[in-house]
């Protein structure tokens, strides 16, 4: 893979909120911001600056407005370094609510990616005055901040000041956002927002040779064109490319609670269980070290960092990464286009993926209808979130087709992170890209949704603090093997010592706690 195409995952994923090793919601927060600043520009440090001055200035500005009798400003938090304009764009985006009598104006303040959770949560302990946020289970803590009572719970606003936004969102995202009951966030209301496990292909090499791609869905299926590409291109020494970042290539769908424990349905009962110790597991491992020991994989698999994969797009046949519907676009780069297929059968819809990004609203707010109504916008009205996400028409953007396309680069024009504004479903797509009403876009929308797979837990959160312990031990073995067990690189008694060692960390109480919880959840 190169290294456009890795930096175009990472992108994808940190906007859906995908762990590196796949659903696992508790990876820890320091690696997902690292992540996240290998996809975003470090803003300068004045930016910074003024960032750090923000909140008080918005404070200030919110007390003055009240005592002048003008209508509240809302305070939103928003992740990612201030935008070029960004002054500009707030000041249109109040002057919109004016026209539309929302009574109320918006003051989205950013935080830069490595010190949004930190700024959130200081906002929180300090009692800061702010009323909505940016939130999700790699920033912005959602758990932890629910379980403070920092966020204000949504469920009693779903049938009425929420009721337009939540027809859009899929129950099932609605269940996974909640935790043990309360909603404390709305969760993005695109179709098929749930990030597939894709393999992605050379389109070169699959019409060269006949893949049909469409239909391989395991690493047991590619391995025959895998070996036709090795012996017939001196280029493609290595064609299934895997770096250390490799998303495990599951065929059937596992629903993880914690690392390492997963969840199954047994006679009508949620049963807690080792996902190493399962067959499946042991299956797809077994697999890739035959892939690997037949040269078939890079050796340096364990080693390779993401966005550092050793060779050009054309020395390879098939990587792998994790998409919504529309990143086959996304991947593909000029010469250099690509396929894709969704590996295994399903989609899992969990806690992990249905908290991937939120809009929360603090629990404390005295603007509280205001703010609920401002959600209620954010979803629905197609110019409110063209606003939030491109700028202004004709100064940041224009129109090509009924697309945007910018009229600068991210230093000349508005440019923000625009999945934090919860608005895939209605917002006008980017040129060059495929969106809602392209023919091929909405076929694989509907291809998404029908592999869809609710996780039997879903709103089902682990009180950890009975294993907190137990859990650290066993995240800190799997980081130790894991990379090397899902890449090929390992034999049988390595495989063995990490059982051993997951054992010593304590996993099998761990399993016992996690069913007495299941238990008591379900009665």
């Amino acid at each position: 893979m190169n290294n456009k195409f890795k930096k175009s995952a990472l992108i994808l994923a940190l906007a859906l909120g995908i762990t590196a090793c796949g659903n696992d919601a508790s990876k820890p927060a320091e690696e997902e911001k690292d992540n996240a600043a290998e996809t975003t520009e470090t803003a300068p440090a004045e930016e910074e600056k003024a960032d750090e001055e923000k909140p008080e200035e918005a404070a200030d500005e919110k007390e003055t407005a009240e005592t002048d009798g003008e209508v509240p400003t809302l305070t939103y938090f928003n992740i990612g370094g201030e935008p070029t304009r960004h002054a500009e764009v707030v000041a249109a985006i109040n002057e919109y609510l004016d026209s539309q009598d929302a009574g109320y104006h918006i003051d989205t303040v950013f935080y830069d990616w490595g010190d949004y959770q930190q700024k959130l949560q200081l906002a929180v302990n300090s009692g800061e005055d702010w009323d909505l946020a940016f939130t999700a289970n790699w920033a912005g803590p959602y758990k932890t901040l629910a379980d403070q009572n920092a966020l204000l719970d949504l469920n009693d606003y779903l049938d009425n000041e929420l009721k337009d936004a939540a027809e859009l969102i899929d129950d099932r995202m609605l269940e996974g956002s909640r935790i043990n009951g309360p909603l404390y966030g709305l969760p993005s209301a695109y179709p098929g927002v749930v990030a597939a496990n894709q393999f992605v292909w050379n389109k070169e090499y699959v019409e060269k040779y006949d893949v049909p791609y469409e239909d391989l869905k395991t690493t047991t299926d590619i391995e025959p064109y895998l070996k036709e590409v090795k012996e017939n291109e001196p280029d493609a020494p290595y064609p299934y490319i895997v770096a250390s970042d490799y998303l495990f290539a599951r065929e059937n769908p596992v629903f993880e609670v914690a690392s390492g424990i997963g969840v199954k349905e047994e006679d009508g009962k949620l049963v807690a269980y080792s996902i190493y110790e399962s067959e499946d597991f042991k299956a797809e491992i077994d697999q890739m070290k035959k892939l690997y020991d037949e040269g078939l994989i890079n050796p340096d698999a364990p080693q390779l960092q993401p966005g550092e994969a050793d060779g050009s797009y054309e020395s390879n046949l098939v990587g792998q990464a994790e998409g919504e519907p529309g990143s086959q676009a996304v991947w593909s780069q000029p010469g250099e286009e690509k396929l894709s297929s969704i590996i295994g059968d399903s989609i899992v819809i969990d806690n992990g993926k249905a908290t991937g990004k939120l809009v929360s609203v603090n629990s404390q707010t005295e603007n509280k209808e205001e703010a609920l109504d401002f959600i209620n916008r954010m979803f629905t009205d197609k110019k409110l979130q063209d606003l939030l996400s491109y700028g202004v028409e004709g100064e940041d953007y224009e129109l090509e087709d009924g697309k945007v396309k910018r009229l600068g680069e991210s230093t000349e024009v508005y440019d923000v992170a625009a999945f934090q504004y919860l608005s895939m479903y209605n917002r006008t797509p980017m040129a060059g890209g495929v969106g809602l009403g392209d023919p091929e876009f909405d076929e694989e929308v509907k291809e998404f949704e029908s592999k869809l797979v609710a996780s039997p837990t879903l709103g089902f959160n682990i009180d950890k603090t009975p294993i907190q312990g137990e859990l650290e031990n066993i995240e800190a073995t799997t980081s130790k093997y894991f990379i090397n067990l899902k890449t090929g690189a390992f034999d049988e008694s390595y495989y063995n010592e990490f059982l051993d060692q997951l054992k010593t960390a304590g996993i099998e109480k761990a399993i016992t706690e996690v069913q007495n919880q299941l238990d008591a959840w379900e009665k």
